[in-house]
């Protein structure tokens, strides 16, 4: 790095500090200001936000190996993981979220299961759970930071302490309104950078390098070009030279291993918009339509990280070859310390990088940092709306304890495990354990916080022995059970855990779940409630209509995976392909301006 880099990184940081100097003071007026900055927000701003903090440097270096690794066959571990996620928002849920008028995603659960002990239960139960996974989510980004680190020949731990604690200084002293902007500047600086990327790996690898790269093996483990660009789904998919990655070899058992996170993600999908920094985002909307215009922008925003993906990734196979075929997640860090970024464009990359970090990192602490006050700490000790001040104080004493323990646990981490062990444990086992009791309280509406509560924790055991999994050596006797056995075993018991623990225990009071009902307007199993509700004189909202709902669903999931699928192609200097994925999302677009976006209710 020159002068010229380090400068470009030194404004950078001091921009985003004096951001959330800046909002200091707005932020602290209260504890809706702090964490929801009043609900002014503009809708558009919120969604660079959430495209921002979703642009993480973990994910992203996962998903530039599993192209790498899978081919297009990796788009089956998102076309059913999270993709949906951002359509499903834009098409119904973001509004439902809207309408509950709470802080955080736990507080819903007093909205939609009222005051008693089951409701209080489940509040405090997700509340705990979010935070668990929060914290591995923050390490994975120490994580990343470390590695980075390191092959750039810095001390691994020191620079990712440092970074860390930079962050969590600007997120404590600002508040929302200083994530929300400072995720705005970062998402500029990510569009931008992430076009120049790239540009700059298409000109250093011509058509027929990238069409010959990307074809390896031989034999029964041969990966020719036409079937490494393939969509085609094969459950024993041929990984080429990475079948002796002792990293990614595991994707050999694509049916198993893909089945399962498919079937977790798509049930999360449907359960809102994750329980963290997600619903953070729609509850901090003016309005329920201005939540499902930032779900809408929000997943057009993150097509900017596919070229990066595509990029590197084809990079990595061509010029970084014989590193990328011993650690693909390798492959990022080697093309930011490689000459082919002149001085300040590297310094840039580098800011970009810490953009993407400084995002998520920012939004999850902020996030999670409601809930423990507001779901956690205020319940428990009967700490009402009225004590601002010591609420505030303890707001800022919870995000210390977060960026604390990100650092803690951060570093057992990066010493102990890989990034793909991190977060095969985190999707397949702690977030199965509460994705049923998420979705099930917007469908069914017998369905009590007992059941909620249980249903969440109940998958704990099974998900603790995967990630012990993960450590223990070779020949222990957990390594013989698969990791979707794993997954499906939380997930059932999580499933009957929530229909029985709801099915014994009372229902929740006719006066709070008719007023959830009257609010929200959600579908599925309420035909009891929804006749008591409809005829009980409450204001009642518009609903929105099942099979439009549907509808926009499908087009919308067509219209996203076309756009993201085209700069993949178009970067591999397939042209004709990408041509077609943009004409299939053009129309599609066109179909959502006339079936969603004319249709969207006021309220």
């Amino acid at each position: 790095m020159t002068i010229i880099d380090f400068l470009v990184l030194g404004l950078y940081f001091a921009v985003t500090l004096g951001a959330g100097l800046w909002f200091a003071r707005e932020s602290s007026s209260g504890l809706r200001s702090y964490f929801l900055g009043d609900n002014r927000q503009k809708w558009w701003m919120l969604a660079c936000s959430g495209s921002s903090t979703n642009y993480s440097v973990d994910g992203t270096v996962w998903m530039i190996s599993m192209l790498m690794v899978l081919g297009m066959k990796s788009w089956w571990t998102t076309m059913i993981w999270w993709m949906p996620s951002s359509i499903v928002l834009m098409s119904f849920t973001a509004i439902w979220i809207r309408r509950t008028g709470v802080m955080t995603a736990a507080e819903l659960n007093v909205v939609r299961f009222g005051k008693g002990t089951g409701a209080k239960a489940a509040r405090t139960g997700f509340a705990l759970m979010i935070t668990v996974f929060s914290i591995a989510q923050l390490c994975m980004a120490y994580v990343v930071i470390h590695k980075f680190a390191t092959i750039f020949e810095f001390p691994g731990h020191a620079s990712a302490l440092t970074i860390v604690g930079v962050t969590g200084v600007y997120v404590m002293i600002g508040g929302f309104r200083g994530v929300i902007v400072t995720d705005f500047i970062q998402n500029v600086l990510l569009v931008v950078v992430s076009v120049m990327i790239g540009v700059i790996c298409m000109m250093h690898y011509s058509a027929d390098e990238v069409h010959q790269a990307v074809a390896s093996g031989s034999g029964a483990t041969e990966v020719t070009t036409e079937y490494w660009k393939s969509l085609r789904y094969d459950a024993t998919p041929q990984l080429g030279a990475f079948e002796s990655s002792e990293v990614y070899n595991g994707w050999k058992d694509f049916g198993g291993a893909a089945l399962a996170w498919s079937l977790v993600g798509l049930i999360g999908c449907f359960g809102g918009a994750g329980g963290r920094y997600g619903e953070q985002r729609y509850l901090a909307a003016r309005n329920a339509k201005q939540a499902a215009w930032q779900a809408g922008l929000w997943s057009v925003l993150a097509i900017p990280r596919w070229i990066v993906i595509a990029g590197l990734a084809y990079l990595g196979l061509t010029l970084f070859r014989d590193s990328a075929l011993l650690d693909p997640d390798s492959v990022y860090p080697l093309f930011v310390k490689s000459s082919l970024l002149i001085p300040g464009i590297k310094g840039l990359v580098i800011a970009t990088l810490a953009a993407a970090f400084m995002s998520t990192f920012s939004s999850e602490v902020n996030a999670t940092a409601s809930m423990m006050v507001r779901d956690i700490w205020q319940p428990l000790t009967s700490k009402g709306d009225g004590d601002e001040g010591q609420s505030m104080v303890v707001s800022y004493m919870t995000s210390g304890i977060l960026v604390g323990g990100c650092m803690i646990c951060g570093y057992f981490f990066a010493e102990n495990s890989s990034l793909n062990a991190i977060w095969t444990w985190m999707l397949g086992g702690l977030l199965a354990c509460y994705v049923i009791p998420l979705a099930l309280r917007w469908y069914w509406g017998r369905m009590n916080g007992w059941g909620f509560a249980i249903g969440s924790v109940s998958g704990l055991i099974p998900a603790l022995m995967l990630l012990y999994k993960k450590f223990a050596s070779a020949d222990a006797m957990v390594q013989s059970i698969p990791d979707d056995m794993f997954t499906y075993g939380i997930l059932a018991i999580s499933l009957v855990t929530c229909v029985l623990a709801s099915l014994l225990t009372k229902p929740v009071e006719p006066e709070c779940i008719d007023t959830f009902y009257c609010r929200v307007r959600p579908f599925g199993l309420w035909k009891e409630i929804r006749l008591r509700a409809m005829s009980s004189g409450q204001p009642v909202n518009e609903p929105i209509p099942f099979g439009r709902a549907m509808l926009n669903l499908v087009v919308g999931c067509v219209a996203i995976y076309s756009l993201y699928m085209a700069p993949v192609y178009f970067l591999g200097k397939w042209y004709l392909e990408s041509a077609v994925c943009f004409a299939v999302f053009s129309v599609m677009s066109f179909t959502l301006y006339h079936t969603w976006l004319k249709k969207l209710p006021e309220q």
